[in-house]
């Protein structure tokens, strides 16, 4: 009796965690394209954050995965087939439209605001397609800013069309073998290409601690990381180890590091790297520290207390659009932070 009381406990935790679950994370088989919403609710497509689409998708599929699903992070949607559709009831903006088959609709993320602007979905994070995709049709994935990975399961790189991904954005996972078809394509060249499945971790260190042994106990080699989140205090092992070790890293956050000194040299020749997160409490920044991440993108923010930039800190960065001063403590720059370029950073002015 006490062992059927047990069970019968177990199963009712089981029942709940699993209802929590399933909200955030669902599978559906779409059995024919167009009928995705009769499959849930509104407040269930707006719970999910992690969905997997099987079966047969066509343009208004899409539109809804757009325009709905408030909280979508991540969509697999590699083993499903995409439908031609014909009319206007896709993610073509004011138009009727055709969509080729097995193609991501042009405008498949990216929304038509009601001020004539366009508006891609901020939630979007991770999209994992078909091996069958064709195409990546125009505007797609246009401004879903928070796009950090795109995997494509197709050895042929599939056409890129125009504003379709950024490459200042999204790091692109292909198969084993793959990458000189994807280099050699035309708008995939200036893209970071990375084979196999991204290495997601996040660490934290503690005082007796080191991200070597962190790693370990996860089961995970240096060299397979691509985005890592740290927390915790860094030392000059840590700092080693990035340097020396992670050539594959994507995106590093570093928030909140107590450290307060990016050692010389630590990010050189990165080139996979399209985005870093400074400590809360860094000081200065060692020389040639970012050297040669020639992907890196966007605007690099420096925390408040930033006092000194060493040289050549940002040699080669030629895709880094600025470097952003939110304090006024900075009393060292070094010569060269980037090399013959164009002096980067701005003063932020605080109002």
């Amino acid at each position: 009796m006490k062992l059927r009381n047990i069970l019968l406990v177990a199963a009712s935790l089981c029942i709940t965690w699993g209802g929590a679950y399933a909200q955030k994370k669902k599978t559906f088989y779409v059995p024919k394209a167009g009928t995705l919403v009769e499959l849930l609710t509104e407040n269930e497509a707006n719970q999910i954050t992690h969905l997997t689409l099987q079966g047969k998708l066509n343009a208004i599929d899409f539109r809804h995965l757009r325009d709905e699903f408030t909280n979508l992070k991540v969509l697999d949607i590699s083993n499903a087939t995409i439908s031609m559709y014909t009319g206007k009831n896709g993610t073509y903006p004011d138009r009727i439209y055709v969509y080729p088959g097995n193609c991501i609709p042009a405008y498949a993320f990216c929304k038509k605001m009601s001020d004539g602007s366009f508006q891609g979905k901020q939630t979007l994070e991770r999209v994992i397609l078909s091996d069958k995709t064709k195409n990546i049709e125009d505007a797609a994935f246009k401004g879903c800013t928070n796009l950090k990975i795109c995997q494509v399961r197709k050895k042929k790189a599939p056409n890129l069309l125009p504003e379709a991904l950024a490459d200042s954005i999204t790091a692109i996972f292909v198969p084993l073998g793959s990458t000189d078809s994807y280099r050699n394509k035309e708008r995939w060249e200036n893209f970071s290409f990375i084979e196999g499945e991204p290495t997601i971790v996040s660490v934290e260190i503690g005082p007796m601690s080191s991200l070597a042994s962190e790693l370990m106990r996860k089961g995970i080699q240096p060299r397979d990381v691509n985005f890592l989140t740290i927390e915790g205090k860094m030392d000059e092992a840590d700092f080693k180890l990035l340097r020396d070790y992670m050539p594959n890293l994507v995106s590093v956050n570093m928030e909140n590091c107590t450290s307060t000194a990016i050692p010389e040299y630590t990010f050189t020749q990165k080139k996979y790297m399209l985005d870093v997160t400074l400590p809360k409490g860094l000081q200065t920044i060692g020389q040639r520290a970012f050297s040669g991440c020639t992907r890196l993108s966007g605007s690099l923010i420096l925390p408040a207390g930033v006092t000194a930039i060493e040289y050549g800190a940002f040699i080669g960065c030629d895709n880094l659009r600025h470097v952003v001063a939110t304090g006024n403590k900075i009393t060292t720059l070094g010569d060269k932070l980037f090399g013959e370029s164009e002096n980067k950073i701005v003063y932020q002015t605080k109002h």
